[in-house]
């Protein structure tokens, strides 16, 4: 299996974890996978389905059983948040611009909050002196690779 087709199934197992699946997408999602030379019942059946009409409960149904067919390991919401949190740590400590992370911190922040909620302030000090809060996201991501052993 390609990177690109690795990486796709990751992301919607990710979405399927977390909740946030789009129907429309996945059926499109569907159709690249058996062209590109994937297939199983269910995947088959996503792909045959209405992108306007598939409800997101029929549709995470459909994504749960094609994962399962195709023998990917189902995340738990708890790993897509760890995963999705090492995302955004990932990218603040890349340097990549505030307007990629800043509405994702949450899972950083409510994991390494301390009494004084001194993540918050390091978070609302960043423009000024980004150190204290990449500090933080170093933790969060040393605690995140921690729990995601297999991911």
């Amino acid at each position: 299996m390609s990177p690109d087709l690795r990486d796709r199934l990751l992301r919607l197992n990710l979405d399927h974890a977390d909740g946030t699946i789009d129907p429309e997408q996945v059926v499109w999602l569907a159709c690249d996978l058996l062209i590109a030379g994937l297939d199983s019942p269910a995947l088959q059946e996503l792909a045959g389905e209405s992108p306007a009409r598939l409800t997101k409960r029929e549709a995470g149904a459909l994504v749960n059983q094609v994962l399962v067919e195709l023998g990917v390991t189902l995340m738990t919401e708890e790993e897509a948040d760890w995963y999705l949190g090492r995302e955004t740590a990932r990218k603040i400590l890349a340097g990549a611009p505030r307007t990629e992370w800043k509405n994702a911190t949450w899972r950083i922040t409510t994991r390494v909050n301390d009494e004084y909620d001194g993540v918050y302030a390091a978070f609302n000090t960043y423009e000024y002196d980004p150190e204290p809060f990449r500090g933080y996201v170093r933790e969060y991501l040393r605690l995140a690779e921690e729990r995601l052993t297999r991911w």
